[in-house]
């Protein structure tokens, strides 16, 4: 069992508290970034705020310009406002909210091999852009460009760009959004997707008779939650599509361990069921 340790706190949800906590899991991926169970490609929200708080300062001449990627115009000038943010030092980890702290931290320390990647075309794949460069991928996806400020994964070419680091921040997020404090006001499910789309393909038990995922119709089933222990959570892998978080909470007044399944899909790790 691999076991990914949130931060080091308990989080009490009550009233007004911030709830913050776990999920996700698993899958191959290809170069364009899709990995998990096929869905469709989701259309960008009619509006997105940004995924974090843009640079103030303009950018006249980029020390690095991001390749252009034919067919999508928006993808470029959103990577390039983060490219700037990372060429300056600014603070981007911070800013990229929708990944957990310590895995952007570790993902975005090598600047000359992002920056690289960046100046190349980018690849217009299904559900993600990549631009690629000396065995290095920076790939972002959809709704980060639609956001305007795109927060990429990076990752070895070829390799899965994610890990259940990002599995457990989405599960956080969801618990967040449920206690009505969202790890950013703009966290919501109509900007970034958590859910698994509504699609009968879900089977993560191997019955051979697929439904849609239970939380893509009723995702409102943490509102009795009042705290979780986020670094207790642990991550494990079903199979090579499906994945279970497993974190001790405090439900309607009881103490019990909720288990998220999870995949992955058009929007990284999204979660489809609570056993």
């Amino acid at each position: 069992m691999l076991v990914v340790s949130g931060k080091s706190r308990l989080l009490a949800l009550t009233g007004a508290a911030v709830a913050v906590a776990v999920a996700v899991a698993v899958a191959g991926c290809a170069g364009d970034g899709q990995s998990g169970i096929p869905t469709e490609t989701p259309e960008p929200p009619a509006t997105a705020e940004t995924t974090a708080v843009a640079a103030t300062t303009p950018h006249a001449e980029p020390a690095v310009v991001v390749g252009e990627v034919r067919g999508n115009p928006a993808a470029a000038p959103a990577l390039q406002s983060w490219t700037n943010d990372l060429v300056d030092g600014d603070d981007v980890v911070s800013r990229c909210w929708t990944i957990a702290p310590e895995r952007a931290a570790a993902m975005y320390a090598d600047v000359d091999a992002i920056t690289a990647a960046v100046r190349q075309p980018g690849q217009d794949g299904q559900f993600a852009v990549t631009w690629s460069a000396g065995g290095t991928d920076v790939s972002v996806l959809r709704h980060e460009i639609a956001a305007g400020y795109a927060c990429p994964y990076v990752h070895p070419t070829g390799a899965n760009p994610y890990t259940g680091e990002d599995a457990v921040h989405a599960v956080e997020r969801f618990l967040a959004r449920a206690a009505g404090k969202p790890v950013n006001p703009a966290d919501t499910e109509a900007r970034y997707p958590l859910a698994c789309d509504s699609r009968a393909i879900w089977d993560p038990y191997g019955t051979g008779v697929p439904d849609v995922p239970p939380l893509s119709t009723d995702p409102d089933v943490f509102t009795e939650l009042t705290s979780f222990d986020a670094e207790a959570a642990t991550f494990w892998a079903m199979d090579d599509v499906y994945a279970a978080v497993t974190v001790p909470v405090v439900d309607a007044g009881a103490a019990r361990d909720l288990e998220v399944l999870v995949t992955t899909g058009a929007n990284g790790y999204c979660l489809g069921e609570v056993s």
